[in-house]
């Protein structure tokens, strides 16, 4: 008997040291999607639609007042899946309402200096218009490009054609869809980009900029506007039920959700805008209001989170900072945060390495 218990613990012991090697180390295939709904507001995510502005036929077609009112009465009805990740054991956060508190830190309130601090974890002073100007900062995505097991496993896409110029592509090398402008709401081409992506090529991190919200805010079409945020939701839960439906994806991929800027909080036409009072006095495009005082309430943001990196009990206290959300990103997906920059913000407290 003994030559056969000597053979089978030589078979045992690689079997055995190779399952506490897997234990040991952390694992290596987290994956991340990211994505932003170009200036939604808080208020309308956690209280639903503004009653004054469904009755107002400035802002919601009068044959649509109906609808709205019937569709949408709360922020649940407008955007259910986002309102169900907390019982998912995720994180929805930034209602002010209930004393949650969520801003940026850059001082335009607005979308280019907005991304770049999503995406490099720093405001950058220097960034004061939407102009397509060539991002001197490197991307949490742009770094992950260029690292072992990420290289060509980041895609993004958005259908605003700054973002070529916020991920520098001259320079980063990361595949972007070409945008289409701000003429039109564009999309429904962009959802369709990015489920195909994450259907066919798989990626490690994907990256979706959606901006309808914003297009029909700074139209004055609120009935629209909700429209696209109802719409947002139901293209974000797609891309969760895909991932959870893959092997590659399932138990190992972080959804994070959030916005590039709020919009005014004053009643009346101020909900079309966004902006600080500097970044008014510097006139970046895209402001049709002159308020000198510019659009207080549109630094205000907030975001969701849900996936193995999540731990809702976390919550912590204070403001949360949109410049935590790159650190926030990178732990999700096991990295070392500082390696990327140790100047950014602190990861989010419910976020960490799986």
């Amino acid at each position: 008997m003994r030559p056969f218990l000597l053979a089978l613990l030589l078979l045992l012991v690689p079997s055995l040291a190779a399952a506490q090697a897997a234990t040991d180390q952390p694992a290596d295939d987290q994956r991340l999607i990211l994505v932003t709904m170009d200036g939604t507001r808080w208020q309308e995510l956690f209280r639903g639609p503004d009653p004054a502005l469904v009755a107002d036929p400035h802002f919601t077609d009068p044959d649509m007042t109906e609808a709205v009112e019937k569709s949408w009465k709360t922020g649940p009805d407008v955007m259910p899946f986002l309102h169900s990740l907390p019982a998912q054991g995720g994180v929805l956060t930034g209602n002010r309402d209930v004393g949650q508190c969520m801003a940026v830190t850059n001082p335009m309130w607005f979308s280019y200096p907005g991304y770049n601090e999503i995406l490099t974890g720093r405001p950058d002073p220097a960034i004061t218009s939407n102009d397509k100007i060539w991002n001197r900062n490197i991307t949490f995505l742009e770094w992950l490009n260029h690292r072992p097991g990420f290289a060509g496993q980041v895609l993004a896409f958005g259908n605003w054609d700054v973002f070529a110029y916020i991920f520098n592509t001259q320079r980063s090398g990361l595949p972007v869809n070409p945008g289409f402008g701000t003429r039109y709401p564009t999309e429904t081409l962009t959802m369709r980009f990015a489920l195909d992506a994450l259907r066919e090529k798989k990626p490690r991190v994907l990256y979706v900029g959606l901006g309808d919200t914003d297009e029909f805010a700074h139209m004055g079409r609120y009935d629209a506007y909700l429209g696209a945020m109802n719409r947002d939701d139901d293209f974000i839960a797609e891309l969760w039920r895909m991932a959870q439906a893959d092997p590659v994806y399932r138990g190992k991929t972080t959804l994070i959700v959030t916005t590039d800027h709020g919009r005014g909080a004053k009643t009346g036409a101020a909900w079309t805008e966004h902006g600080s009072a500097e970044a008014v006095r510097l006139d970046p495009h895209g402001f049709t209001i002159a308020d000198p005082a510019g659009f207080p309430g549109s630094e205000q943001i907030w975001l969701a989170a849900l996936g193995p990196a999540v731990h809702p009990a976390a919550q912590g206290s204070g403001c949360l900072g949109q410049n935590q959300i790159a650190a926030s990103a990178l732990s999700a997906l096991g990295q070392d945060w500082k390696a990327f920059d140790a100047g950014a913000g602190a990861p989010l407290p419910f976020v960490s390495k799986p």
